[in-house]
């Protein structure tokens, strides 16, 4: 009993390896997102890169609105505009921010609200490039009918590779998908 037990221990974890270098090299095979208008833009925070991606993607006309997921609550409008870049003008008329999310699932939930609010039928989701998986996981669970254009920020770098980082993402990343495919049926 204790030999099955070991083997099947040795199994999943040579499993879970596999496809954690599947996910690296998924990621590593990531191409430069096209610029078809969406409807919307959505961001969500974990880095300034993002935000001014986001920024550049409004300002270029990709989509008319911007939604920042996830922005600290104690954080102003002020100060806000001040980390983005942007004037007060596409700020106030296309840029729109809420506060209750704390981790992605909880992005993905004030998306699909800011979505139905805005009745918008396309997004485009940008975040980091090893995040983006997860984050498409959760956000097709609460919009299953929304088009979505993924826009990773960052590029893949084989030096830059954080092992331990992406073992953790990946590991978040099969919990979404067990939690999408297992219990939302």
């Amino acid at each position: 009993m204790v030999k099955y037990l070991f083997f099947l221990i040795i199994g999943l974890v040579l499993m879970w390896l596999a496809g954690l270098f599947y996910f690296i090299y998924d990621l590593s095979q990531a191409v430069a997102p096209n610029e078809r208008k969406t409807d919307g833009i959505v961001v969500l925070t974990g880095g300034n890169s993002r935000l001014q991606e986001a920024v550049r993607l409004l300002e270029k006309g990709v989509a008319a609105k911007l939604f920042i997921s996830g922005v600290n609550a104690k954080v102003t409008e002020r100060e806000l505009r001040v980390v983005l870049g942007s004037s007060k003008k596409l700020a106030d008329c296309c840029i729109e921010s809420g506060t209750l999310a704390q981790n992605t699932v909880g992005n993905a939930e004030e998306i699909a609200q800011w979505v139905a609010k805005n009745h918008i039928s396309s997004i485009r989701v940008v975040t980091s490039l090893e995040h983006m998986p997860r984050a498409l996981v959760e956000i097709r669970r609460f919009m299953p009918g929304i088009t979505i254009i993924a826009h990773p920020v960052g590029q893949w770098r084989p030096e830059n590779i954080r092992f331990v980082s992406l073992a953790r993402e990946y590991s978040k990343y099969l919990v979404s998908l067990f939690r999408m495919r297992i219990l939302d049926i």
